[in-house]
Parts: structure tokens; C-alpha cells; sequence
């Protein structure tokens, strides 16, 4: 059973680098569409260079770009494979509930990046060219990550014994 969820895993983590790269993709080709060339500013001699000044200003993702979800999601699923595999290997119980915390604290990742992805598209519908992801993807990979955290848990509970 521990085999099985491992090979899901990865087959969700796979799932999921798929999807992965349609949004990496739809962000490039919006930006793409938005931004014009950019101007060739001459450069002064060196001996007139003075450093420009340090900007003061609080950094902010543009609508619809979630930075801390899109890093600790899929961040967070490596780390809970890794604890997998490391219960498959050892037989260790400590390690697949560590894998079982980290692969529910992913899940909710991945539900808030899904809501707030959602309501960015909902605020962005004004017909302007939004970011879309195919739903099939989220669907598989969301099929996926709920079947790994069955057979994970199923999998817990037959090494109680």
C-alpha cells in the first residue's frame, strides 16, 4: 500500500509540473502581449556614473500572481514525497506522518492558490487577456493528490499493526 501511494505521489507531483508549465506558459504569453520593446538608453562615460538612488518601495505581485503559493505549494509536495519515500525505504511510521502533515498543509496550498487564482480571474473579467488554464489539468491533478492522500492515509493505518 505505502508502494502504491508513493507511485501516486509522483504521479500527482508529475501531474502537477504539467500543469505547472500551462501556467508558465499563459504568464509568458500575456506578458508577451503587454509589453512593448523596450528603448536603448545610452550609457554614460564611467567617470560620470553616480549610483542611483535606493528605491523605497514595498513590492507588490501584480492581480492574479500569488508568489508564497506558488513556491510553497509545489515546494511543500517535493518535501512530502521525500518523507514518503523515506517511510517506503526505512519503515519508519515517524516519517510517513510527517509525509501526512506536509501533504495536508500542501493540499490546503493548493486550494488557496486554486481560490485565489479564481477570484483574480473573476476581478480580471473585463475581457482583457487573462491567464487561462485548462480545467482538465486542475481536475487531474486534483484527482490525483486526493487519491495519494487516501492511500497514504490507508497506508498508515495498515503499518499499525
Amino acid at each position: 500500500m505505502a508502494i502504491a501511494a508513493l507511485a501516486v505521489w509522483a504521479l500527482t507531483a508529475g501531474a502537477g509540473v504539467y500543469l505547472l508549465t500551462a501556467v508558465i506558459a499563459a504568464k509568458r504569453a500575456t506578458a508577451g502581449a503587454r509589453t512593448a520593446p523596450a528603448e536603448t538608453v545610452p550609457v554614460p562615460p564611467p567617470s560620470t556614473r553616480v549610483p542611483p538612488p535606493i528605491p523605497r518601495s514595498k513590492v507588490k505581485a501584480p492581480p492574479g500572481e500569488h508568489p508564497l503559493l506558488e513556491f510553497c505549494h509545489p515546494a511543500l509536495g517535493i518535501t512530502g514525497l521525500a518523507c514518503w519515500f523515506a517511510f517506503v525505504a526505512t519503515h519508519d511510521r515517524t516519517f510517513a506522518w510527517i509525509a501526512l502533515a506536509v501533504l495536508l498543509v500542501t493540499i490546503g496550498a493548493g486550494l488557496g492558490w486554486l481560490l485565489a487564482g479564481r477570484r483574480a480571474a473573476r476581478e480580471q473579467a473585463d475581457g482583457g487577456a487573462g491567464r487561462v488554464v485548462p480545467a482538465h489539468r486542475i481536475v487531474l491533478h486534483g484527482l490525483a493528490a486526493a487519491t495519494t492522500c487516501g492511500l497514504a492515509i490507508a497506508a498508515l493505518a495498515a503499518s499499525h499493526g
